[in-house]
């Protein structure tokens, strides 16, 4: 008699094993394709943009833009030269999102961007910063 219940037992094991579903290769194909989305840089993006408005503070700032996802920002204030940070950066969507490696304590900033002609607003929790294309 154990050994029947024995073996009825294993046998119940080795179904119950059996039957778990195993990922079908779409769905597999799938999952990896969602994480692997990558977002192009738009073509009227890369390139050379200077503040539109030195503003209140009379700070202006140039922004780079490489069309390898490189990126650098230089300031003045008042004529003087605030010295110049780089990065890269890389858009998803209507956002830009920075990581600033060099020049400065490495942070991260994205902002909400969009091109018309030759000017581009960036706006984040501050507001719109609009700058003008120079190259």
């Amino acid at each position: 008699m154990k050994r029947l219940l024995i073996a009825i037992l294993l046998l119940a094991v080795l179904f119950s094993a059996g039957c778990s579903k195993a990922p079908t290769q779409e769905t597999a194909a799938t999952e990896i394709a969602s994480e692997q989305t990558e977002y192009a840089i738009p073509q009227e993006l890369p390139g050379v943009w200077a503040s539109a408005d030195a503003g209140k503070l009379m700070m202006s700032e140039t922004i780079t833009f490489g069309e390898d996802g490189s990126l650098t920002v230089s300031g003045t204030y008042e004529g003087s030269d605030m010295g110049t940070i780089y990065g890269t950066y890389r858009v998803e969507h209507n956002r830009i999102l920075c990581d600033i490696t060099g020049g400065t304590t490495p942070y991260q900033i994205s902002y909400a961007f969009r091109i018309d002609g030759r000017e581009l607003v960036l706006t984040d929790d501050d507001g719109d910063a609009t700058y003008l294309r120079t190259s």
